[in-house]
């Protein structure tokens, strides 16, 4: 194989990768790894394997996804995930909980400036939830993309759903309402329209006409997403990792999750979190964590902070990769 002959030839130190969930790494990874140091860092959260072990489960794909996963040490975000890879058997020899990269990464990036942009401020921030159309050209993922759209359509109808509460909770309440973009127009247009197309493909004029008025483009050199997660009152989503990244740097959120799909819960009980309710449910549990004090919000969740997301902004998820980096002998420099 090409890339086992080149990384043999470089003998590096570590082979490092932002991607864990890359079958690549892994089949590399089994190979070599008695010759040099692997590290995947942690991307995002565990909803892809909770996705793989209930098509497995219920017989829609044949092959145990998970199984193909091996990484020899894993920079995860927190407690939590290291749990639910050890509950699913993923095959990871050491864990490192660091925190958030990305999280880390954007406080680097502002730690000059004194505030954000004023269009960064609102009330309700909303992380809008999506499935896109899929094929071999978009996703290359064949018949796993196929067999996962057939569940698709009741959970994108839960997603559609929260949206249209948000839309009438900020509409009745006099709110300011910002939906941050996931794709960005510049680097990836294709995928840019696929978001674009889903919301009107699921909403009336009227919805789309605000919804389009709200809506902030990504604007990925300047953390446009962790701008507003940073100057939103509340976060409101589904499963989105900025629900967590909200929660880790002491901000409220609201998890509400209408697909009727058990793995899309959010992990901590409490205030936080209002699976499958009706829309006067909505409202008042949101009202309610927009009205109180931060301090009295976090004392009616059962988890800390931490246990979702390691966090600590004088010693961050960076600091901890390069000191790590450079016991196993990485140049400092």
């Amino acid at each position: 194989m090409y890339l086992i002959s080149l990384i043999e030839l470089i003998n590096p130190k570590v082979v490092l990768t932002t991607i864990d969930v890359s079958f690549k790494f892994s089949e590399i990874a089994k190979i070599l790894d008695k010759k040099t140091n692997f590290i995947a860092i942690q991307n995002a959260l565990t909803h892809d394997f909770l996705n793989w072990d209930y098509l497995y489960k219920t017989r829609k794909i044949k092959q145990n996804l998970i199984k193909k996963l091996y990484i020899p040490n894993l920079f995860c975000m927190g407690d939590y995930d290291r749990e639910m890879w050890e509950k699913l058997n993923i095959k990871v020899k050491n864990f490192f909980p660091i925190g958030n990269l990305r999280l880390a990464n954007f406080f680097h990036h502002i730690k000059s400036e004194n505030s954000s942009p004023e269009k960064y401020n609102c009330d309700i921030c909303l992380v809008a939830e999506m499935f896109f159309p899929t094929s071999k050209n978009i996703f290359e993922v064949g018949t796993l993309a196929s067999k996962f759209n057939e569940d698709q359509r009741t959970e994108e109808e839960g997603f559609v759903k929260l949206i249209k509460y948000t839309i009438k909770f900020c509409l009745k309440h006099n709110m300011k309402l910002i939906i941050p973009l996931k794709r960005d127009k510049k680097h990836l247009p294709g995928f840019y329209n696929l978001e674009i197309e889903y919301y009107d493909r699921n909403f009336e004029k009227e919805e789309l006409e605000y919804i389009k008025s709200n809506i902030l483009e990504k604007d990925r050199e300047n953390f446009s997403s962790y701008r507003v997660l940073l100057n939103s009152k509340v976060v409101v989503s589904t499963k989105s990792t900025l629900l967590r990244n909200k929660l880790t740097i002491g901000g409220k959120i609201l998890s509400c999750n209408l697909s009727k799909k058990d793995r899309y819960n959010f992990p901590v009980n409490g205030i936080c979190t209002l699976n499958n309710c009706f829309y006067e449910e909505f409202e008042e549990r949101l009202l309610e964590i927009y009205s109180i004090s931060e301090e009295d919000y976090f004392s009616k969740i059962d988890k800390k902070p931490d246990y979702r997301e390691k966090f600590n902004k004088n010693y961050s998820a960076i600091d901890l990769i390069r000191e790590k980096l450079i016991q196993l002998g990485v140049n400092k420099n």
